[in-house]
């Protein structure tokens, strides 16, 4: 696995080349899609990672993948230059990477959101508005369902979470009762 600052640089050299394009979210949508695939099948990311399969044909396999996908030429050449410096077992980390970029540059905000309970969509809306307003930017929200939170909410935005759990009130609780 290459290092996490090589695949930053590789994402940001991807989302400049996108930014003249004006392709970002076309650039990001078709990274995304090919990270899924990646996950989904194991199978793919073993061939690529294997050494003992010819480079020749790791790239027709991959030239076909991308003309059955229909990807963009940018995003084609991005794959096909990752293949051939032995570096697609990166794609997932550079697509991660590539999108937190993107939304950065367009002035969004991820925010992913846990409650104990699946959240209505007007209360979904009712909170992402009030994310947007607080932060300052656009906001897009990534319901999460977790019982164990037992009640309220926790928001992560970046590495700041904002935990109003009922879980979380209870250890606070319990941490002043044990010191009184």
């Amino acid at each position: 696995m290459i290092a996490a600052g090589l695949a930053k640089r590789y994402a940001k050299a991807l989302g400049e080349a996108a930014a003249e394009a004006d392709a970002l979210e076309v650039v990001g949508t078709e990274l995304e899609r090919v990270a899924t695939l990646w996950h989904q099948d194991p199978a793919m990311a073993a061939f690529f990672g294997n050494p003992g399969i010819l480079l020749r044909d790791k790239a027709e396999t991959l030239k076909s993948l991308s003309q059955r996908m229909a990807l963009a030429p940018l995003v084609a050449r991005f794959l096909d230059l990752l293949l051939s410096r032995h570096r697609m077992q990166a794609l997932p980390a550079m697509a991660r990477l590539y999108r937190d970029l993107m939304n950065k540059r367009l002035g969004r905000i991820q925010a992913a959101v846990t409650t104990a309970v699946p959240l209505a969509p007007d209360l979904q809306e009712g909170l992402r508005r009030q994310l947007a307003q607080v932060l300052g930017g656009t906001v897009f929200l990534e319901p999460l369902v977790d019982p164990a939170i037992l009640g309220g909410i926790v928001v992560q935005v970046d590495s700041t979470v904002y935990d109003g759990s009922l879980r979380a009130q209870l250890r606070q609780l319990r941490e002043r009762l044990l010191r009184e």
